[in-house]
């Protein structure tokens, strides 16, 4: 890579962290904390506390942690500087109280993100890998949202059991569900996921007016963000079984595990219409993309009379 593109890449970051949900003071730590990395890769760079963590403070006031020497620090630049999923959020109808469900959330950032961009009145986020399991219930106490939150320690599928736990070799960000196993991590049903998300809502409807803050009234739309390494084959192949309980979906899609082929097969085996929101590039391994859930297909006159 040339030195003007490397200039030019550069320039381009700062520019993404200047614009970035960071508070002032914690994008510059932020900016020198990439100088840092850049020219000291081998240089230790815990915290002034030693503990081997960075805190990165959010505008409002709400903070983030990520582990050093992990890929806590990708993960965090995909979301807050790269914004990989609020454009998709922006898209959202506020007509309603929203349910967020989060499979694969990681440490949390992508949970804490679109909160901030959709102020849920309920948060179901699903995380696999026991170490970022326990980052994600650190940073969603922080962010303030573990009275809204529910985290589970689980893979999301479509029939209750157990998988091995796969490193892609890409580190904590990249775990996948491995083969169905009689013990391991849990693989939950989404359909036992949305209902988690459901009860939720509904408690703190009947507990209080006043948890739904300025959510408009009317019955809940539920948006879910699905990032789970591949696992969204199954799922996607078995729409039919959750759809109806879903109005948006942010999706990234790994086309090794399901191509765009067999993803536009999914949507067309669904009952309803979904409007995409995103391209797929032709050639590209993943994309992220957004998902709206339209009216139902009409169904052929003689298919209604065999299901009667």
């Amino acid at each position: 890579m040339s030195m003007a593109s490397l200039t030019l890449r550069s320039y381009r970051k700062l520019r993404r962290i200047a614009a970035c949900d960071l508070a002032p003071a914690s994008k510059l730590r932020y900016g020198l904390d990439l100088a840092a990395q850049s020219f000291l890769p081998f240089a230790r760079r815990n915290s002034s506390e030693g503990t081997g963590y960075r805190e990165y403070r959010m505008r409002g006031g709400a903070s983030v942690v990520l582990r050093e020497n992990s890929t806590d620090g990708k993960v965090f630049e995909e979301i807050f500087v790269e914004d990989t999923y609020t454009p998709h959020a922006k898209a959202i109808a506020r007509n309603a109280p929203i349910i967020l469900i989060d499979l694969g959330a990681n440490i949390g950032l992508s949970a804490i993100a679109l909160a901030r961009e959709l102020h849920p009145v309920a948060i179901v986020a699903v995380e696999p890998d026991r170490g970022a399991f326990a980052m994600l219930r650190e940073n969603i106490r922080l962010a303030g949202l573990a009275d809204q939150c529910a985290a589970m320690q689980a893979f999301a599928g479509v029939e209750k059991g157990f998988a091995e736990l796969v490193d892609s070799g890409n580190g904590s960000w990249g775990m996948r569900m491995g083969a169905p196993a009689r013990k391991g991590i849990a693989v939950m049903p989404i359909e036992e996921i949305l209902s988690t998300g459901e009860g939720m809502a509904q408690h703190a409807a009947n507990l209080s007016p006043s948890l739904l803050r300025t959510a408009p009234a009317g019955p809940p739309t539920t948006v879910l963000k699905c990032d789970i390494e591949g696992a969204e084959a199954h799922l996607f192949r078995h729409i039919v079984q959750w759809e109806d309980r879903v109005h948006y979906v942010i999706l990234e899609l790994h086309t090794e595990f399901l191509s765009v082929d067999e993803f536009h097969a999914c949507l067309d085996a669904s009952r309803y219409h979904w409007q995409i929101d995103g391209t797929i590039p032709a050639q590209g391994v993943l994309a992220v993309i957004g998902l709206k859930r339209l009216g139902l297909k009409a169904v052929p006159r003689n298919s209604r009379a065999a299901s009667l």
